[in-house]
């Protein structure tokens, strides 16, 4: 068992070196030393498991394309709902035109936090849907009340289901967008 532990120490001291940044090659090979030295198989094992969580803690650290592209990827995504929603709203306004200010109001929503996120940066959309959720929670419990209080009203469990996209929705984009915030934080913070 210590020779088939130390071999796999071995091998996960090998994926450090894969994972780390180039600028930290001086720490895989630091990590190399310190299991070779280490002469019980499983503490050599438990040292390079950790060694691994570093590894790609520091790899992360480093993937400022990573919070790029989840935030460019929210900001994209809420400008094709709010594409969706005006295309939606000139469809319906005709047949039905209080569901289609809902849709429009949806999609002036959508878009405004996407301008905003851009000029902001991620901590406007986290400001956003840290007060839109609550907001779509509360329509959502009201239109249950009032759904049950005045038997089934026009539209109203199609309000119901755009309430609960709507905490769907915003609950997405509040974590993506905290990962960009935290990435963002963290590549900021010099490393040594």
């Amino acid at each position: 068992m210590n020779a088939f532990s130390r071999s796999l120490a071995a091998t996960l001291i090998g994926w450090c070196a894969a994972l780390l940044p180039s600028d930290r090659t001086s720490w895989a090979a630091a990590m190399k030393a310190e299991v070779d030295a280490i002469e019980n198989g499983n503490a050599a094992l438990s040292f390079a498991i950790g060694c691994v969580w570093g590894s790609i803690k520091e790899r992360t650290f480093t993937m400022a394309f990573a919070a790029r592209s989840v935030r460019f990827a929210t900001i994209a995504g809420m400008l094709a709902l709010s594409f969706f929603g005006a295309v939606t709203t000139g469809r319906m306004i005709d047949a039905n035109a209080s569901s289609a200010m809902v849709f429009g109001l949806t999609s002036a929503l959508f878009g405004a936090a996407a301008g905003c996120s851009y000029l902001r940066r991620p901590m406007a959309l986290v400001q956003t849907a840290c007060s839109l959720i609550p907001f779509y929670i509360l329509t959502y419990v009201f239109l249950s009340h009032e759904i049950r209080m005045a038997g089934a009203w026009a539209d109203g469990r199609l309000y119901q289901a755009l309430a609960i996209e709507g905490v769907v929705i915003w609950a997405a984009v509040l974590a993506g967008s905290i990962f960009s915030l935290r990435v963002e934080t963290l590549s900021t913070i010099k490393r040594t």
